[in-house]
């Protein structure tokens, strides 16, 4: 006999038709839990194009958030943030899993108050994954426009984890999201059988608009240390390297460059945001990768250019400009070095 508590096989029977009971998401029973996600999965893969309603998302949401609250041994907390992850990639269609992405943005900035400081990292830890499954659901779309534009539309539209305008802004998931988000689009396509290349700039336009609106002026330099610094000096070296050395690096067993693979695949040849006259290519897939210092040069312009607009607020633009000016800089200093050599 099932203990108390624990769904029956009759109620899980039919669990690939109707949306399994948030009851079953907050047991404190890890195996009626699994059950749980086992039949969620199988519900979402059979609705295929057939949207939640936003009650049924938030109700499903909010059992999922306990469900990974209860999990408390770092293995299980684990296992059941690559599982709830993944279900971004087991849902067939794009705009489906999109809006199950977006309820899970929404459950984590309606409950991240309520984490004490006990669990926040296991909820850090499940960011980080659903970071990288959103890179790897658009790897899966070619970095269609559409799925592209919905993904940074979850991110930065009103009460998203970075819109500047929301006074009452979550400054720490921003951080937060700035600090996994070019490892883990470099885990993405590391893992990826897909060669589409990567439109860099749309990539990490969400981080530019934060940097040129957000009234805390602490959040500048903080996306600078995260994003626009570390690309931009990856992409300083990837330029400077002479093949002879890179395959000295290889032979000898030493590290591979930061976001080599980023690197590698990014191109310049097709973005939403930044259109160039150059360009021929109507979608990613038919772009071809672009030189490390012509992207460096393109996202030193976009920092530029961003800087400059009318709407960004002055004590960011400061700081724009001054990163602007260093990151110059040092690029022709290097590209000195480089042409002496």
């Amino acid at each position: 006999m099932p203990s108390k508590g624990t769904p029956s096989a009759e109620e899980l029977e039919g669990e690939s038709t109707m949306l399994p009971m948030g009851k079953y998401f907050a047991s404190s029973d890890k195996a009626v839990r699994d059950k749980a996600v086992e039949g969620l999965k199988q519900f979402l893969v059979a609705r295929g194009d057939d949207l939640l309603d936003d009650k049924e998302l938030t109700k499903l949401w909010k059992g999922l958030f306990f469900c990974f609250w209860h999990s408390d041994k770092p293995l299980v907390q684990q296992a059941l943030a690559t599982d709830l992850a993944e279900l971004l990639l087991k849902i067939p269609s794009a705009p489906a899993s999109l809006h199950f992405l977006k309820g899970f943005w929404d459950m984590i900035l309606r409950e991240w108050t309520k984490i004490d400081v006990h669990r926040i990292d296991k909820f850090y830890m499940l960011i980080r994954r659903f970071v990288n499954a959103a890179f790897r659901l658009q790897l899966r779309e070619n970095w269609d426009d559409d799925c592209c534009e919905a993904y940074e539309y979850i991110l930065t539209r009103p009460n998203g984890p970075l819109d500047p305008d929301d006074p009452k802004h979550i400054t720490s998931l921003a951080y937060h999201l700035a600090d996994v988000y070019l490892e883990e689009l470099e885990k993405a396509l590391d893992s990826s059988e897909s060669t589409c290349p990567v439109p860099i700039l749309d990539v990490i336009h969400p981080f530019l608009a934060f940097a040129a609106r957000t009234p805390v002026k602490a959040s500048v330099p903080r996306l600078q240390d995260a994003i626009f610094q570390p690309l931009t000096s990856a992409l300083a070296q990837a330029a400077s390297e002479e093949p002879p050395t890179k395959r000295a690096r290889l032979a000898t067993g030493t590290p591979s460059p930061a976001f080599s693979t980023t690197i590698a695949r990014s191109t310049l040849d097709h973005s939403r945001h930044y259109k160039s006259k150059a360009s021929t290519s109507t979608t990613a897939l038919d772009s071809a990768p672009s030189e490390p210092q012509e992207i460096r040069k393109a996202i030193l312009k976009a920092i530029l250019d961003i800087g400059g607009q009318p709407e960004t607020r002055e004590h960011n633009r400061k700081k724009l400009f001054a990163f602007w000016k260093a990151a110059t800089a040092e690029g022709q200093s290097d590209q000195t070095e480089w042409d002496a050599s």
